[in-house]
């Protein structure tokens, strides 16, 4: 199975971001229910192997504040960007990266198409109160493997 560590935004960003995007018109959009925030990438992994990785990584991790920020593209990929203003999101992407596959470029994946989003737009600000280690066998088909909080 494909896992991943993501951030799901409060239900009411969630519903305030599907509003606006509604306002764009018709799109081939993600569903809602898998919006999310990649924080890392594992690639096939074994779920028993990373729980205990993640669990380490964030020892010591402050819970950030972050909000979705304007649109963008990576080619068929429509997205919001993360606000990056709190260095305590930085650290915990720095933290759960793997491999640095790729550059971090956070990011809520909303969709899929041909024309850029043009879409100005600020989400309020919300913390991430917890981090999910979630399992993929199919595109947007995702299961919550395990919960991780941060320490008070």
């Amino acid at each position: 199975m494909r896992l991943f560590t993501a951030a799901v935004p409060p239900l009411e960003v969630l519903q305030q971001l599907a509003t606006a995007l509604k306002a764009t018109g018709d799109g081939d959009w993600v569903p809602q229910d898998s919006w999310h925030i990649t924080l890392g990438y594992y690639g096939e992994d074994d779920a028993e192997t990373r729980v205990p990785w993640v669990r380490e990584r964030m020892r010591g991790l402050v819970a950030p504040k972050v909000s979705l920020t304007d649109a963008g593209n990576f080619g068929h990929t429509l997205w919001m960007g993360v606000s990056r203003v709190d260095p305590a999101f930085n650290a915990l992407g720095e933290a759960l990266r793997w491999n640095d596959r790729h550059d971090w470029h956070p990011h809520l994946t909303v969709g899929h198409g041909d024309e850029p989003l043009d879409l100005p737009y600020s989400s309020p600000e919300w913390t991430i109160d917890e981090v999910v280690l979630i399992g993929a066998r199919r595109r947007y088909e995702y299961t919550v493997v395990d919960r991780f909080g941060f320490a008070v």
